[in-house]
């Protein structure tokens, strides 16, 4: 009987010694709120209004629900997955939705899907769908990844018009697809990441562009308050474009004559101190597209962001500048404008309410279309709304 029992506890403790070694996380976001949006729009002297709202949330944030585990399978490395999913807030519908949505790229459906291993020593590597690096440079910390107008630097410059080239500064490289991520330990405050996927018969987040190779670089350094960050990303699709095309959005019109296949070229550098409650960025993007050594589409922004925490309430404010234009003889360029303030007050460690404002405005310069000159296209956009974060 004794040594029954002692073979159990014995069992029992290599038990216990296998499931300290292994854990599944389950986390998420929930943003709830209301949300009002008009836009104005100026298109050869005829103005329109239109007017959305509701309760539909994620204003400052996607909501999802994810899972992550990891087991460590000795020699310091460990084995790791990471599944997260999209969820619509107010409906609560889980799912994959046609095109990028408007609130950030997969504002439903799988966000993340990947299985990897971690080791001290040698980096981590990571297998499936993914955020890319460059999304990382991008989105800020100041009210960061948040799907308002009026952030330039993240968010659509209000695209679709027909003299508006861009929609993100990353377009088509917020994520990937059936990609490997590899990123270095850290070194004295500096590491590295590398971006690659080569497989082009998948959909990506471009609804338009339903092939996408990805490759990308990009690199931080923190020393004390200061961060930098600096990133390539480079995209290839299997569609094609056109040397001569009016372009409305990147690689989305129907295109005839001398084609080849498009290469969008990302480029992005910000710099961040964050002491005593203070927090303050700078970044920059650019996004290019060129199809047989012409340019077809190129948009770039500069924006400054601060915030300053006193106590649990947090004001910020944004102001960025920006270009959008075109290498097609006759097709419009504009000139851009964005800004966005506001404040989260935090309840507790997990829980936070926000009330939050954002403008962008185009400027048309340059079209073959004259009535287009000087005519603008504005977004406004209010939200208030409670995040929960588990």
């Amino acid at each position: 009987m004794k040594k029954s029992l002692l073979a159990l506890a014995t069992l029992g403790a290599f038990a216990g010694a296998a499931q300290a070694q292994s854990s599944v996380t389950v986390y998420g976001i929930y943003d709830g709120g209301y949300n009002t949006k008009k836009t104005d729009t100026t298109t050869a002297g005829v103005k329109t209004a239109t007017t959305t709202g509701g309760f539909t949330g994620n204003a400052q944030a996607s909501s999802r629900v994810g899972f992550r585990g990891v087991e460590s399978i000795g020699g310091g490395t460990s084995a790791t997955f990471n599944l997260e999913l999209g969820i619509t807030p107010g409906t609560g519908n889980i799912g994959t939705v046609s095109g990028n949505g408007t609130a950030g790229q997969s504002a439903a459906g799988v966000r993340t899907s990947t299985v990897g291993l971690t080791n001290n020593k040698f980096g981590s590597l990571n297998i499936g769908r993914q955020l890319t690096g460059i999304h990382t440079i991008i989105a800020g910390t100041v009210f960061g990844g948040n799907n308002m107008v009026g952030d330039l630097a993240y968010q659509d410059q209000v695209g679709g018009t027909s003299y508006s080239t861009n929609t993100r500064v990353h377009w088509l490289a917020t994520r990937m697809s059936n990609g490997v991520s590899y990123v270095t330990p850290t070194f004295s405050g500096l590491s590295a990441r590398a971006d690659y996927s080569a497989d082009r018969n998948t959909t990506s987040d471009n609804p338009n562009q339903v092939s996408m190779g990805n490759m990308g670089l990009s690199a931080a350094y923190a020393n004390g308050p200061f961060t930098v960050r600096a990133g390539y990303h480079q995209a290839k699709g299997n569609t094609t474009t056109a040397a001569t095309a009016s372009v409305t959005t990147i690689n989305t019109s129907t295109l005839s004559g001398p084609s080849a296949i498009a290469t969008t070229t990302i480029t992005a550098a910000s710099a961040r101190y964050s002491a005593k409650g203070l927090t303050a960025e700078a970044i920059y993007g650019q996004n290019k597209t060129e199809s047989i050594n012409i340019q077809q589409s190129k948009v770039n922004a500069t924006q400054l962001n601060v915030s300053y925490a006193v106590g649990a309430l947090t004001p910020f404010i944004k102001y960025g500048m920006g270009k959008t234009e075109t290498g097609i003889s006759g097709a419009a360029n504009a000139d851009t404008s964005g800004m966005q303030l506001g404040t989260t007050y935090a309840m507790s460690k997990r829980t936070n309410i926000y009330a939050a404002y954002g403008q962008t405005t185009i400027k048309v310069k340059s079209s073959s279309n004259a009535a287009l000159v000087n005519n603008k296209v504005n977004a406004q956009q209010g939200a208030i709304g409670l995040m929960h974060t588990f």
